[in-house]
Order: C-alpha cells, then sequence, then structure tokens
C-alpha cells in the first residue's frame, strides 16, 4: 500500500451566510464495517419539514445483500427492500416506495453509495493484495470518471506498481462545519461518513457534500469534497450552476467540475435523469454527479408564503 498526498487538500471551513425565510435540508450516513465482514450504514436527513433515521445492515462488501432495515418514522412496503443487492438498481425500488425527493428518499437513496463508498476504509486499513492481481487490475472500472482515466496519474501508477495507491487527505478543519447539520455523532474510528448540506434562498442556492474517515489513531481526515453554488429562473429551471472542487484525490479530478455547467437551461424535475443519462465518461466524477443530482430536491425546498413576506 502507498500513501499518497491529495492533489487538492482545501476543506471548507464556513458555509455561506443565511437569510431569513431561506430553507437548509442536511443529510448524512455512516459506514461502519463489523469484524464479522457486516457493513452498518447509520444516516439521517432533516429540514424545516421533519426529520428520519435510518440504520441499514449489509451482509458483506462483497454482496451488499440488504438485510435488516430500520426506518424511523417507518416507510409503508419499506420490508422489499430486504434481500436487495444495495446497489445498481436499488434506487429504482426506493422510487416506487418513497416520492422522490422526500426525507425519506434521500436516506434509502444514500444506501447505494454509502456501501461503494466503505470500500475506501479496506483500502485504508491495507484489505488489498500487493502486488494486485492482473484480474482485480483487469476489473477496475477505467474511464468511469475523470479519476480513473486510463491514462491518468491513478491508473498509471497501478499499472506501473501493481499496488494500491491509498490517498492521504487534509484533516477536517478545525471549527468543523457540522453544528450546521442536524446532530450526528462522532465517527467511530475505522469508519466513514457522507454528508449532505442543500440550502435555498429563493432562487439562489448553494450545496456541498464531503466524505471523510476516522483512521484508528489520528484525526478525522477529508477523502472528496465539492461545493456548488447554482440559480434558479422563475420556472425552475437552471440558470447557473458552478462546482467548485475542495478535496479531490487525483491530479485530473478537479477537470471534472466544469461539468456543472452542462445543467444549465434544464429543469429541475429532469436533472435526476440528465445526469445519470448524459454526465458519465472522464469529463465527469461520480461523487460530484450525486451532488448535482441531488438538485432535483429544490422542488421540495420552497419557502412557505408566510416565510416570504416575513423577509
Amino acid at each position: 500500500m502507498t500513501h499518497v498526498d491529495h492533489f487538492l487538500a482545501e476543506p471548507t471551513t464556513h458555509l455561506p451566510a443565511r437569510r431569513t425565510g431561506s430553507i437548509r435540508r442536511t443529510s448524512h450516513v455512516d459506514m461502519i464495517t463489523h469484524v464479522d465482514g457486516t457493513l452498518e450504514l447509520r444516516g439521517a436527513a432533516s429540514d424545516p419539514g421533519g426529520a428520519v433515521s435510518c440504520r441499514a445492515l449489509v451482509r458483506s462488501l462483497r454482496d451488499r445483500v440488504l438485510t435488516t432495515l430500520e426506518l424511523d418514522p417507518d416507510v409503508a412496503r419499506s420490508e422489499e427492500l430486504l434481500g436487495l443487492v444495495v446497489g445498481r438498481g436499488f434506487r429504482a425500488v426506493v422510487d416506487d416506495l418513497c416520492e422522490p425527493a422526500t426525507l425519506p428518499w434521500v436516506v434509502l437513496s444514500e444506501l447505494p453509495i454509502a456501501a461503494l463508498l466503505s470500500g475506501y476504509a479496506s483500502l485504508y486499513t491495507g484489505e488489498y493484495p500487493s502486488p494486485l492481481p492482473d484480474a482485480m487490475v483487469a476489473g477496475f472500472p477505467v474511464d468511469i470518471c475523470a479519476g480513473w482515466a486510463a491514462p491518468g496519474s491513478f491508473m498509471m501508477q497501478i499499472r506501473s506498481t501493481r499496488d494500491m495507491p491509498t490517498p492521504s487527505g487534509p484533516a477536517v478543519p478545525a471549527g468543523d462545519l457540522n453544528a450546521s447539520w442536524h446532530p450526528m455523532p462522532p465517527l467511530a474510528p475505522g469508519s466513514m461518513r457522507r454528508q449532505r448540506l442543500l440550502s435555498r434562498d429563493g432562487n439562489a442556492v448553494w450545496a456541498m457534500f464531503r466524505d471523510s474517515y476516522a483512521p484508528p489513531e489520528g484525526p478525522v481526515t477529508v477523502l472528496h469534497e465539492y461545493t456548488l453554488t447554482a440559480t434558479l429562473t422563475d420556472d425552475e429551471r437552471i440558470a447557473s450552476c458552478v462546482a467548485v472542487p475542495k478535496v479531490l484525490p487525483w491530479t485530473e479530478c478537479p477537470q471534472a467540475a466544469a461539468s456543472a455547467g452542462r445543467l444549465v437551461g434544464r429543469s429541475v424535475s429532469e436533472l435526476r435523469a440528465m445526469v445519470k443519462e448524459e454526465l458519465v465518461g472522464t469529463s465527469t466524477c461520480t461523487h460530484l454527479n450525486d451532488l448535482l443530482s441531488s438538485l432535483a430536491q429544490l422542488d421540495h425546498l420552497v419557502e412557505s408564503p408566510r416565510a416570504a413576506q416575513g423577509r
């Protein structure tokens, strides 16, 4: 295992000031791998309309089968998710169970990306073989995003060393942002967290996500982070959209930020489908795409007439 310093390491230290009447939605999911290989996913989402919490158990990282699901408050037919692979196709079932962009939908839709991200914990603990077997290298999702581009620094290092490079991110800054989120427990050693924030002030939008890792010893570090600023037209179309990379591991990763501009002119309601179908390949970032897709929730973050009058 070869440790490599992050190419970009400038985590956010403060959030933009809020105005009266703005609406903020926060979410998080913690990824905890137990000694028997079970993956536990604990998360929550909150906005002025309420809060939802979730605890899920995935049998193992290898098969990602959902064995336990606890929601508070519960969702009708949620038991239909048990036995499913928490991966491709899982979100389509969630769409059928929950109204998209509602808080239960937010926490359940986060489970597949959390199951995928949890593999980074195995990377940090040195569980990847060295040298890497040819079959494993051949199975990597090459060209899926800017960081995994075939001629990029990440894949070039793997091919030249047959070792899995492990990115060493910056420590979470002092005076962290967590006071702006709903209550979250301390991140347990060896576990990971994805947290998101989406804020709407009229037609102005600010959003961010952060992936962090708590090593067995030492400070919690940031693995990925993006912020995003957007504006909407009165008919709920994207008038501008700028993504700012804050923490990214590989040299080529920040090039994906420009893909956010491709949302301009699209309606909020079509963003999920548009991002999934059109933002693919080495000009994009899978993690940024999740942030861009989250803008589809803006239809549910509309201030009440009473709040608007009080501004």
